[in-house]
């Protein structure tokens, strides 16, 4: 009849980067003023929320906002009484992310503080199932959610019965009202392949152990993250991997779509990033590739004591940045400075892994462990076409190539639901957390009649949680001390030889580490049950105020409670004495069927006993796990350390450059190299007495330095032919 559906259309989306990308895209498909309102800082000086009511009020056609500032919207539709007759669209872009259930948390205090006679005149139960219902969606909001990765939630949320008609059940699951899959994009030439031309790479190495302490023994859960993330950092491992990244990209990558391809690297950490930025201008530079410049992106600052390693060496507290590591960017947007031609590689950490539009992305090198929709998601930045590009390519250095393919299998026809989701999730979790006497019921009553007072203070709030949160810091801290009491008994008594004294003190130990870990279970369980409560709590009615309070006492509580320091341990001299990088091929193969998505379940785990170990034995288990296939001539860690030294004495490469091998071993090379090895000794002590004592050896080892300085001098000459050519 010409009237339209909706007043307002709100797109929403969770990301500032694609926040923008919309922006653009709506901006021009509509260029009539007043069609498009954008919420941002930038656009206007009024808070985010005034804007959002001025545009709402004023009836704007499309409203642009990102998933922080829709509860802004929810407030204005839910309290305005301008607005409660009006019909709204929202389209929700990514919603396999979209948290929607914690917008009712958001909501409290605008309906709390309602000054209708109808909400005056409620008890604390009625106000509480009156903020319960906030938590479902309003009626006068239809949502049409998108995505390429649903979640179970997000298939419950925005799915459809398969019969309308009848209730929502195992026999009868929620579906999407459109599918266009991926094999179908694929297909249809809408997107690329990006699995067609996935490689992963094994490694392996030997760590040397010569300085451990005996008597030293360490958590075995820190001390492997630990050593996982000093393998991540080491200076070879990087190097390695920058040499093969760079080549490659220049091999196959860099010629394509009118030497206009681009490549991006996923590192582990922002720390991680900032070495291979380093390491990838320190290596472009040595080789002379005018043509290669990459740009890194990380949010935050890293300090030069955080990435000091054998051959990188900034004071402490050094402060490398987005700005300051880009100087070519001159503060603008990296997102279209990658654009431009002057850059190729994009080096990320998280910033940009996914939600990012490039369509010139044409390589993408993994080093960051992936599962499941981020997989999807992270690999999913290649599969944008562009006019001329019909391949991508992957190289994983991080990843099961099985789990990935497994992930992707998930996505390629169409993801189903296993069941449906049991909303009684909440109860078996707040009853396993009821037994564990951290709190008690009055505690959680009196706190859930406070949050319906619209004069409560925060203060009184945490005065309303002290009780429980002594208890658990309390108890947190007895177990602490009283591991630490038994580890020096049981050392103690190991230097003694008495075996049995050992045993008891281990016994104790284990104990007191099993009730920690069950402390643990209790905190990291609040945070399950708030997640799940307030998505389960937008499916069903609950009608059940005393829930809706333990959901707001859970999500206090847990920001006071403490938990376990990381353990300090101190891998200051170890020595990777062996490293090789091997690729490996994977096959992908179309299944028949989808992925199944299971709902969440009720049950916490139980305590556990937190292993302790020798450092010893946890670098044994490491090197027999990916030291097998290592030979002698994979020997690199301090080679290539000396080696690193000698490029920047130029006597020394002047003298490689211009003579046989016989003449620069009598020149400079020698007394160079052995005072690198002194000054190594504090890092590689072993190794430098050996060859500091040993003159057969360090003979040897220094005709090693002059072939691998032989070797760069030839790449440089080759270089030096190309350009010229």
């Amino acid at each position: 009849e010409g009237e339209p559906s909706f007043d307002s259309v709100i797109v929403v989306t969770d990301r500032t980067v694609l926040d923008a990308q919309l922006q653009e895209a709506i901006r021009q498909i509509e260029h009539q003023q007043g069609v498009v309102s954008a919420i941002d800082r930038e656009s206007s000086s009024l808070p985010k929320s005034q804007q959002l009511a001025k545009a709402l009020l004023d009836g704007t056609p499309i409203i642009v906002v990102t998933l922080q500032t829709f509860p802004y919207a929810l407030e204005a539709i839910l309290t305005e009484k301008s607005l409660r007759n009006k019909n709204f669209g929202v389209i929700m872009d990514e919603a396999h992310n979209s948290q929607t259930g914690s917008t009712a948390g958001k909501l409290r205090q605008a309906l709390a503080l309602d000054s209708s006679e109808e909400l005056a005149s409620l008890t604390p139960d009625e106000l509480l199932e009156k903020l319960q219902s906030v938590r479902g969606l309003p009626r006068n909001v239809s949502h049409f959610a998108f995505t390429a990765t649903p979640k179970h939630a997000t298939l419950m949320l925005f799915g459809r019965p398969l019969d309308p008609v009848k209730p929502v059940s195992k026999e009868n699951p929620p579906v999407p009202f459109h599918l266009y899959t991926m094999q179908q994009a694929i297909e249809e030439d809408f997107i690329l392949d990006v699995l067609q031309n996935y490689a992963s790479y094994k490694m392996a190495l030997r760590i040397g152990e010569t300085f451990v302490q005996q008597n030293q023994r360490v958590d075995a859960k820190y001390a492997k993250r630990a050593l996982a993330r000093w393998l991540s950092l080491h200076p070879t491992n990087i190097a390695q991997k920058v040499e093969l990244i760079i080549e490659h990209f220049r091999k196959n990558v860099a010629h394509l779509l009118g030497h206009q391809a681009k490549a991006m690297v996923v590192t582990s950490s922002r720390a991680a990033a900032v070495k291979y930025k380093l390491a990838f201008d320190r290596y472009v530079e040595k080789k002379g590739y005018q043509n290669i410049r990459s740009l890194v992106a990380f949010s935050g600052q890293i300090l030069g004591k955080e990435i000091n390693d054998d051959l990188n060496h900034y004071p402490d507290e050094e402060s490398f940045t987005e700005e300051n590591m880009n100087p070519g960017a001159r503060g603008r947007d990296l997102r279209k400075v990658f654009d431009t031609p002057e850059y190729q590689v994009m080096l990320v950490a998280n910033k940009f892994q996914t939600g990012f539009d490039q369509p010139k992305l044409v390589a993408m090198y993994l080093d960051k462990k992936v599962s499941g929709v981020e997989a999807v998601q992270t690999l999913s930045r290649l599969n944008r076409t562009f006019p001329g590009k019909d391949q991508t390519f992957i190289i994983d250095f991080a990843n099961d190539p099985e789990q990935i393919v497994a992930a992707f299998h998930t996505y390629y026809k169409n993801a189903r639901i296993a069941d449906v989701q049991d909303p009684n999730v909440v109860y078996d979790m707040k009853a396993r957390l009821d037994d564990m006497g951290i709190y008690d019921a009055e505690e959680v009553r009196q706190f859930g009649i406070a949050i319906t007072d619209p004069h409560v203070t925060h203060q009184q709030l945490y005065q309303l949680t002290q009780a429980a949160t002594d208890r658990f810091n309390g108890r947190m801290k007895m177990l602490n001390d009283a591991i630490e009491v038994c580890e020096r008994e049981y050392l103690m008594a190991r230097e003694r030889g008495d075996e049995v004294g050992a045993e008891k003190a281990e016994a104790r130990r284990s104990e007191h580490t099993r009730a920690r870990d069950e402390l643990l279970v209790f905190s990291q369980g609040l945070v399950k049950f708030v997640r799940t409560y307030e998505y389960v709590a937008q499916l069903v009615e609950f009608g059940d105020p005393q829930i809706e309070a333990f959901a707001a006492f859970s999500r206090l509580l847990r920001k006071r409670l403490k938990g376990m320091t990381p353990e300090q341990v101190d891998l200051s001299g170890l020595v990777l004495s062996h490293y090789r990088l091997t690729p490996q091929q994977t096959k992908w193969e179309v299944r028949e069927e989808g992925g199944l998505l299971k709902p969440i379940g009720g049950d916490l785990r139980e305590g556990r006993d937190r292993e302790r170990t020798y450092l010893q034995e946890l670098i044994q288990r490491l090197n027999e796990a990916f030291g097998k296939e290592i030979s002698d001539k994979d020997k690199v860690a301090f080679a290539v350390h000396i080696s690193e030294k000698l490029r920047d004495n130029r006597t020394v490469m002047a003298q490689v450059r211009n003579n046989p091998k016989e003449q620069a071993m009598r020149a400079d090379l020698p007394g160079a190299a052995t005072k690198a090895i002194v000054e190594a000794m504090s890092s590689h002590s072993a190794l430098s007495k050996r060859l500091l004592s040993d003159e057969t050896t360090r003979d040897l080892f220094l005709s090693v330095i002059y072939e691998m300085l032989k070797k760069d001098v030839a790449g440089e000459l080759l270089s030096d032919v190309r350009e010229e050519s």
